[in-house]
């Protein structure tokens, strides 16, 4: 992550070439360290814990050697990669004046921390006496070729790669920056706008990049002091200042903090919220519950009423009045078929009847008019 910090703080102070050459050279000797912790831990038949380790120097030389590149390399001590392009970075942080003198202030605490941290790694795990058990001081052994060999490559990059960014003031071209420049042309040309401070001269650029090496080399040799023996120092401090132990041993509590609020807090606590939002108001119910308007509660809705009206409308209405249709036309066709007999007297019977029915009916009308 420090060294994400400084790619984000070149680009911060408008150097997105340098921020891209340490993209580079970091390539070679963050993947050489993490390779190498893997060969470590291929060694130790799977142990992590670099407080098991120490004493490995002998055992894994050609691991030992590689690994020792990378934290040099990324501790930014001459001529190694990691130098040539943290030191731009911070030089390019300074001479931007204003707040960029203090932001290199900040890259220079981070190199120092940064030479700390990789030292106690080194000198931890290889370094002093073995603190393992026995069974793995027996199964010790260097990696095979196809671990190492990829190692040694990225600790020649790790050597190599930083000679395509020598910087003017130490007679080179910088041939990243240049390479670069075509595709941050714009961007330049609108940061001139933005740091307009004059650029310092070469004696500044030169002390500066003294210091920093100065700085770097000050947090080896404070790791080297505190974890080449016996640990001494560092139980003593641990000692001295348990709370500041404590602290930093668990890590600040992030995750602690993280289970406590996002794990347990809003995703398993949530959960349960959302479990019963999810049962009662989405759901309605789990099949059983009929009240609200969710899927069960809508389906009982339409199950339980809109279907039992309907069965009732359809049986009582729909249903009824078709029967009864059936019913009347039933019961009149007894009357229709007596008449329709098929018998032509009675068809001429009828007619006549008729024909008599409407004289009467003619001279009954007349008589009221």
């Amino acid at each position: 992550m420090s060294q994400l910090g400084y790619m984000f703080l070149a680009c911060g102070v408008g150097a997105f070439g340098a921020g891209i050459f340490h993209v580079f050279t970091h390539a070679f000797f963050k993947a050489l360290l993490f390779l190498g912790s893997g060969s470590v831990i291929h060694a130790m038949s799977g142990e992590q814990d670099m407080r098991n380790m120490g004493g490995l120097k002998a055992k894994l030389p050609s691991t030992h050697l590689t690994m020792l590149v990378g934290c040099v390399a990324i501790a930014g001590i001459p001529p190694l990669a990691g130098f040539f392009s943290k030191d731009e970075i911070l030089w390019s942080a300074y001479r931007v004046g204003g707040y960029g003198q203090l932001v290199w202030g900040i890259g220079a605490v981070a190199a120092a921390l940064t030479a700390f941290y990789m030292f106690r790694l080194y000198w931890m795990t290889f370094g002093g006496s073995f603190r393992g058990t026995a069974e793995q001081a027996k199964h010790v052994h260097e990696s095979p070729r196809t671990m190492i060999v990829p190692l040694q490559v990225l600790a020649l990059g790790s050597i190599l790669a930083g000679f395509l960014g020598v910087p003017a003031v130490l007679g080179g071209g910088n041939f990243i920056e240049h390479f670069m420049e075509p595709a941050f042309e714009h961007a330049h040309h609108a940061l001139r706008e933005v740091f307009m401070a004059p650029v310092p001269g070469h004696g500044v650029e030169l002390a500066l990049m003294g210091l920093s090496v100065l700085i770097a080399v000050g947090g080896i040799l404070v790791a080297t002091r505190f974890y080449k023996g016996a640990f001494e120092i560092p139980a003593r401090l641990a000692a001295s200042f348990p709370g500041a132990y404590r602290t930093l041993l668990n890590k600040y509590w992030v995750d602690e903090i993280y289970g406590a609020v996002f794990v347990r807090g809003l995703a398993l606590g949530g959960g349960h919220a959302l479990h019963a939002n999810d049962r009662f108001v989405v759901d309605g119910g789990d099949g059983e519950v009929k009240a609200g308007l969710g899927v069960n509660g809508v389906a009982w809705g339409v199950r339980d009423l809109v279907a039992k009206a309907s069965n009732l409308w359809d049986r009582y209405v729909v249903d009824g009045a078709v029967n009864f249709t059936a019913f009347l036309l039933d019961n009149l066709s007894y009357a229709f078929r007596a008449v329709q007999s098929g018998l032509v007297q009675g068809y001429a019977l009828s007619m006549l009847i008729g024909l008599f029915l409407l004289i009467a009916a003619g001279r009954f009308l007349l008589g009221l008019y």
